[in-house]
């Protein structure tokens, strides 16, 4: 007989409970983006497993996973609610995602299919055409499809997971500036992506992501900007 332990051999249940999670996760995520859950909404476990028709066993590990990436927050005992994401953590965010995105942009470049560069092309002339009468939502989604499509191509784990989790921190934050970033400097890098990707020019590449990285997140509105600009001149 051997005295080797038996391995513990994965139940299908865990495997089907994986992939309840994913679908909860995937369900509340969407309706953070879409509008349907705004910033401060409070969460309840069992109304979310009694909608989804699920247990609340799944719901819950959904929603620490969304906890880890920013996107729920908690207090022991008082609330958990969708995170309110301050103009102030969106530009903090930013300067993380601008930094990892380079990272991968210098990994990947030089290996983007011509299909994935029509793919980068259609969503960046979606953006531009909700441009015309910005919408803020439509506007991040486009954004946000646009730049997933290199997120892809990694081998490298660790950074994947340090993207998908700013990015929707971000996304979610974008909503609610209290102004628009400067829509116009960011098509244009988005623009240069899309070249830099189909010509696999690495430092092209690089050149958009600095740009991206001069884009001012607006942390208060243009008109208490000024009124504060106006107090400060009159005291000196």
């Amino acid at each position: 007989m051997s005295d080797i332990p038996e391995q513990e051999v994965p139940q299908a249940e865990s495997f089907a409970t994986s992939s309840i999670v994913t679908t909860v996760f995937d369900s509340i995520l969407a309706d953070v983006h879409e509008g349907r859950l705004l910033p401060g909404t409070r969460i309840s476990d069992s109304d979310l497993a009694e909608k989804l028709g699920v247990s609340r066993t799944p719901v819950r590990e959904a929603l620490q996973r969304l906890r880890e990436i920013g996107i729920i927050e908690a207090s022991a005992s008082r609330f958990t609610r969708i995170s309110i994401i301050s103009p102030q953590q969106t530009a903090d965010a930013m300067v993380v995602w601008v930094a990892l995105y380079g990272a991968l942009v210098s990994e990947v470049i030089s290996r983007v299919p011509p299909e994935m560069v029509l793919a980068m092309r259609a969503d960046h002339d979606r953006f531009v055409e909700h441009l015309m009468n910005p919408d803020p939502q439509k506007l991040a989604t486009a954004n946000a499809d646009f730049f997933a499509h290199f997120v892809t191509l990694s081998t490298n784990p660790a950074l994947q997971r340090g993207i998908t989790s700013v990015v929707h921190q971000i996304r979610l934050g974008s909503l609610h500036l209290p102004d628009y970033i400067d829509l116009r400097a960011l098509s244009v890098a988005q623009d240069l992506l899309v070249h830099a990707a189909r010509d696999h020019d690495r430092a092209a590449a690089l050149g958009s992501m600095r740009m991206l990285g001069l884009i001012e997140i607006p942390v208060e509105d243009s008109e208490q900007a000024d009124a504060n600009d106006k107090v400060v001149r009159t005291e000196f």
